[in-house]
């Protein structure tokens, strides 16, 4: 029985992000849990997952990272096998994601992705970092989530001998050690044809999408990866046109936007996830994000999507708080005209006031939706006290993923194992609406022969 008789009718309200009509204001947020089959191809398991959130009432799914480009520079992060649309060949596996979500009641953004940047690693590619200046990260040891203790992480990885307790000697050991991962490899600088090669690929890759049947694409630039790390001074020392300036700090961004708007037209949905700020010393704020979001409005995006920090400010990255970003979405939002999206909100409380509050249009959730893929169906029946409430312990998803492994939830050991539900796998015939008839459509052009389902 319903207990719960708060007024949640905030988190209900259809929301149209381009021209795409959402149901309610719930996201999930793009997390890669290490799915992928080999080639970049969705797994059975990667079409049960997302369908669990998608059939427990969550209105978009925004799915993980997704390569788009051919580059093999651009690849330095082999060992999390991320999903990839930037082949052809590729389209048809990512169109089979794409429906088999519909299929179970969400909407479905891509996130595209060029490159780690100097957040990547030879490790798996034997292929160095590239980044815009040839400086490595280090992680603050003092902003390492929960989970991460770094005598933990050596320890799991089979370093048996004494571990330091000073931020510079655990930084230093963390060098020595592979799959550490808390300090980065030395990072050469991309030149200036690979930039814009990975700006012609990721249009390419949005067309792809559009084909695949995804109801939009965002461009993934947060978490330190490589057009983050374009915006920042702590990374970005060029004296070319893709440094110095704000307007030349973000030119690379600029130019994906155009790039995809090219191939897919002024009215598709697209949009950028970007970090609300750093908080270490040397790096931007809400304030300098503000004026990215409103320079990406400018150019033609239709959404932004934040997230925080990067792999130097972990737990802005994966926040031990719930709403943390909150208010810095309140900041970037004043003045813009486009939808925001605002990260890391579990308390279905805090969703509400949020939205009340317009502090932001939509909430995404990562890790609540890995403990609960039901959390919607649950507020919007009043069931809010049987809620999975993530403790954001970061062992089962981020932890595993750190090592490598498939991701799994302590709370919820449903999680991975998805693919042997029916529930889950099962999806219903429906008429196919192909992209060649909506886009006849779009033109004004009525088709000759009767639309499927029509016959």
């Amino acid at each position: 029985m319903p207990t719960d008789q708060t007024d949640y009718s905030p988190i209900f309200e259809p929301i149209k992000i381009g021209n795409v009509e959402i149901k309610n204001r719930i996201a999930m947020a793009p997390m890669n849990m290490n799915y992928t089959d080999p080639g970049g191809r969705p797994s059975r398991q990667q079409l049960a997952y997302y369908a669990a959130r998608a059939k427990g009432g969550t209105g978009l799914i925004v799915v993980e990272a997704v390569l788009a480009t051919k580059a093999p520079w651009a690849s330095t992060y082999e060992k999390y096998d991320n999903l990839s649309i930037a082949r052809g060949k590729e389209i048809r596996s990512m169109a089979n994601l794409a429906e088999h979500i519909h299929a179970f009641g969400a909407k479905v953004f891509v996130q595209l992705a060029v490159s780690p940047g100097r957040q990547g690693s030879a490790e798996g590619s034997g292929i160095q970092p590239h980044a815009p200046s040839a400086v490595a990260w280090e992680v603050q040891p003092h902003k390492l989530p929960r989970g991460f203790e770094p005598q933990a992480i050596f320890r799991a990885l089979g370093y048996q001998g004494e571990i330091p307790t000073t931020p510079e000697g655990i930084l230093e050991l963390a060098k020595k050690i592979p799959g550490a991962h808390l300090g980065g490899e030395l990072p050469r600088e991309i030149t200036v044809d690979e930039i814009q090669e990975l700006v012609r690929d990721i249009g390419q890759s949005a067309l792809h999408s559009r084909i695949a049947g995804y109801d939009g694409v965002e461009i993934h630039a947060p978490h330190g990866y490589l057009m983050h790390s374009f915006f920042s001074e702590r990374s970005n020392r060029r004296s070319d046109q893709y440094g110095g300036s704000f307007e030349n700090r973000i030119r690379m961004l600029m130019e994906c936007i155009r790039s995809i708007r090219a191939k897919v037209g002024p009215d598709y949905t697209v949009g950028v996830r970007i970090s609300a700020s750093e908080d270490l010393p040397g790096g931007f704020d809400p304030h300098f994000t503000a004026r990215i979001a409103k320079r990406c409005e400018e150019e033609g995006a239709s959404f932004i999507h934040l997230s925080d920090g990067s792999y130097e400010a972990m737990n802005d990255f994966l926040p031990d708080k719930d709403g943390q970003v909150v208010e810095k979405a309140a900041i970037i939002k004043q003045g813009l005209g486009i939808p925001l999206i605002c990260p890391s909100v579990h308390s279905p409380k805090s969703v509400a006031k949020a939205l009340r509050e317009g502090k932001a249009d939509m909430i995404s959730q990562g890790r609540q939706q890995i403990a609960d893929p039901d959390w919607v169906n649950k507020v919007s029946e009043g069931r809010t006290g049987d809620i999975v409430r993530c403790t954001r312990c970061n062992l089962g998803c981020i932890g595993r993923f750190m090592l490598g492994l498939p991701g799994k939830c302590d709370l919820n050991p449903m999680v991975g194992q998805e693919e042997f539900m029916d529930e889950y796998m099962k999806r219903t015939y429906a008429p196919v609406k192909t992209r060649v008839w909506q886009t006849m459509q779009e033109i004004g052009v009525e088709p000759s022969v009767p639309m499927p389902g029509e016959l």
